[in-house]
């Protein structure tokens, strides 16, 4: 056995080791846009009606999809303060592409 060819081998492991690396991160970044990553988000005010003027605050959560960024209403509060403390979750609940699941028998 000579010398190249046992270096020959080992000297395919490093680009192996790319290509793997490359592939977990197109996965991952894959999963995070189907479950939607969270981009910001922001409060808005808001009143039930003109009869009862006072304001309640909505806190709105924007999320990056495959689709394009999505907005979801998180809670509704009292004060300002209360709607800045809720918080985002980073992913979202509910991917964009759900696995189709098999009915059950009856």
């Amino acid at each position: 056995m000579s010398p190249g060819n046992a270096i020959g081998p080992l000297a395919r492991w490093p680009s192996i080791r790319w290509a793997l690396l490359g592939l977990t991160v197109i996965v991952a970044a894959g999963y995070a846009l189907n479950r939607g990553v969270l981009v910001g988000s922001r409060i808005e005010t808001a009143r039930l009606s003109d009869a009862y003027p006072v304001p309640f605050y909505k806190k709105h959560c924007s999320y990056l999809f495959f689709t394009g960024v999505q907005q979801v209403w998180t809670s509704a509060e009292s004060t300002r303060e209360e709607a800045e403390q809720s918080s985002c979750a980073p992913l979202k609940n509910e991917p964009v592409i759900h696995r189709r699941r098999k009915p059950s028998p009856p």
